[in-house]
């Protein structure tokens, strides 16, 4: 199922997992740092996989990214992708630091990002599982800090991945102090996304 095949009935289905999702997330990291946090409405979209580097701004752009294969009712993988810095920020933010504190990107920063980003990535599964009724698990997260065009070739290789389509949810995480510009990818294999539309009664 590509996304010129979708109708606006299916696509405003789509937008509204990723509206929903996003919610569960901001939800989600408000808990983690014991701050509100507010979640921009999110720009939701379907995309062809190859064309992902692009819209990330360019495949030489580098990004930080936490992965994790989906198994289940609905198969796939799943990226939290930030720029550097806004995973910089989501340190600060993390450790209750002034925004601009961490420089530099090391071990640490790095466990403490994929952490927190298998918790948003699963916050918006629980999202999607809710409003489907389906079961959606992810892997043991990776994470990869490199050009886009690389992580998507390591997420790949890795996995083999069958996905054609992407459904990007773009949004920004945002408490009085920081804002966090964030991009998530659900690649669903074959016929997945048309059991997801399936149990949305939009096929």
């Amino acid at each position: 199922m590509r996304p010129e095949s979708l109708s606006d009935l299916q696509l405003d289905a789509i937008r509204e997992l990723g509206n929903i999702g996003a919610g569960h997330a901001a939800t989600a990291l408000a808990q983690i740092t014991g701050r509100p946090v507010g979640v921009e409405v999110p720009e939701v979209r379907l995309v062809p996989v190859v064309e992902v580097p692009q819209v990330l701004g360019g495949a030489e752009t580098l990004v930080g990214a936490v992965f994790a294969r989906l198994y289940g009712n609905v198969e796939g993988s799943v990226l939290f992708v930030g720029g550097r810095e806004a995973l910089l920020g989501l340190v600060d933010l993390l450790h209750n630091r002034p925004v601009g504190s961490t420089k530099s990107l090391g071990s640490a920063e790095e466990s403490i990002i994929a952490q927190t980003g298998f918790v948003l990535i699963t916050a918006y599964l629980t999202a999607i599982g809710r409003l489907t009724d389906l079961t959606v698990l992810p892997s043991k997260p990776m994470f990869a800090f490199d050009m886009t065009g690389a992580v998507l070739d390591s997420v790949a290789a890795e996995v083999g991945m069958k996905a054609d389509t992407a459904v990007l949810v773009k949004t920004a995480f945002a408490t009085e102090e920081e804002r966090i510009d964030a991009v998530v990818l659900y690649m669903p294999d074959p016929d997945s996304l048309e059991v997801m539309l399936g149990k949305l009664g939009v096929v």
